[in-house]
């Protein structure tokens, strides 16, 4: 199922068949990893495991499959899911883009995809971004979607500390 369209992307739910090409672009990408997840490389069955249990195979919400239109191949995870950092039920846009796919604006795309979708459809009213204090690349394109930094928290997963962004819709 297709969630949300951009003029290059779409984002889908996940198929099974989906698993071994996210676990080759994605969990078996040391770079990505460290930026994304804070922790070392996962085997396959760690990572197939990771995704039975935070993917999304048939929802709106939660971390699915990002396609590059013009070819139709996976490019990376993405998705809009609901958080609680600020104790406060909230909405989460966030983005894992295999190295490939590094500079070339899908970040930003797919982000500004998921905003909107956070704003008018789920209708929230205000939206989150969590990044790596080191990985500035992620951080420079929330910033660019106009978020704002709120500050530091430790995750209740394994990520550990990440900086909180957000943006507050204008509700007139």
């Amino acid at each position: 199922m297709n969630i949300l369209t951009t003029n290059r992307l779409h984002l889908r739910t996940l198929k099974q068949n989906d698993i071994e090409d996210i676990y080759k672009k994605i969990f078996s990408q040391k770079e990505v990893v460290e930026h994304t997840f804070g922790k070392e490389l996962l085997n396959f069955e760690q990572a197939k495991e990771f995704i039975k249990n935070n993917c999304n195979f048939n929802n709106q919400l939660g971390l699915s499959a990002i396609i590059e239109t013009k070819t139709q191949k996976l490019i990376g995870l993405g998705g809009v899911l609901k958080c609680n950092y600020l104790q406060e039920e909230d909405y989460e846009f966030g983005f894992i883009l295999c190295k490939e796919s590094w500079d070339k604006g899908y970040a930003t795309e797919i982000g500004q995809a998921q905003i909107e979708f956070i704003k008018d459809i789920i209708k929230a009213p205000r939206v989150l971004a969590l990044a790596s204090p080191q990985n500035q690349a992620s951080i420079h394109t929330i910033k660019k979607l106009g978020l704002t930094y709120l500050k530091d928290i430790k995750t209740k997963d394994e990520r550990g500390v990440r900086e909180v962004y957000i943006n507050n819709f204008c509700t007139t």
